[in-house]
């Protein structure tokens, strides 16, 4: 017989349920700060390898990407930093 999963939203709602019967108020959740990513050496060194590799390319007028290309650039910055989004794998 196989072995069913956990539906974790149903296990989610009771324990609001639970938590809403009891009187007990759950605790606030912590704020997560997150550095922006061009402040991290790793992601600047992944972008200028994309780059340099040529896997990051903008759209073509056609709104395709072309065939070398692995990630779309999204924004070109003042800087010269660039935001990119993966779209495909790269298949040897």
């Amino acid at each position: 017989m196989a072995r069913r999963t956990p539906n974790l939203a149903r296990n989610a709602a009771r324990a609001r349920k639970k938590a809403g019967k009891s009187g007990i108020t759950p605790k606030p959740r912590r704020a997560i700060t997150v550095k922006p990513p061009e402040a991290d050496p790793a992601t600047k060194r992944f972008l200028s390898d994309l780059m340099v590799r040529e896997e990051a390319a903008k759209l073509t007028k056609g709104g395709k990407l072309p065939l070398h290309a692995t990630h779309v650039i999204t924004q070109d910055n003042i800087d010269g930093t660039v935001k990119v989004e993966r779209a495909r794998f790269k298949t040897f």
